[in-house]
């Protein structure tokens, strides 16, 4: 059953494209990254700050798809700013530290890096 890698909808009248993200749909999601935030090894910097949680998705998808570990820090709850938070605080992707370069040629093949 087709699925988008966004939002995680399956679809099931035929559809090849999310019709709420617009990316095409696939056969079956990709396998999370193990991500051992418990590992005093693993050490994630902030990647790059994104107007929306959809935004930080796409990308952190993309790099997921590469083998990047990536996380999502975002006051936001269900696509809106939280009560009391600023609607421009925005969301950060945080990338593996040793990963930085080949994130920032992923993410720039996705979005212009001035977004």
């Amino acid at each position: 059953m087709p699925i988008c890698p966004i939002c995680k909808y399956d679809y099931t009248n035929g559809e090849t494209e999310c019709i709420d993200c617009g990316v095409a749909l696939i056969d079956e999601l990709p396998a999370e990254p193990a991500i051992d935030l418990d590992d005093p090894d693993a050490r994630f910097t902030p990647f790059r700050n994104y107007p929306s949680r959809l935004h930080a998705e796409i990308v952190r998808e993309a790099l997921a798809n590469e083998g990047i570990p990536a996380l999502i820090k975002s006051d936001e709850a269900f696509g809106f700013a939280e009560i009391g938070t600023s609607a421009s605080a925005g969301v950060t992707l945080w990338v593996a530290e040793d990963s930085h370069d080949l994130a920032t040629q992923v993410a720039d093949r996705i979005f212009d890096q001035n977004l």
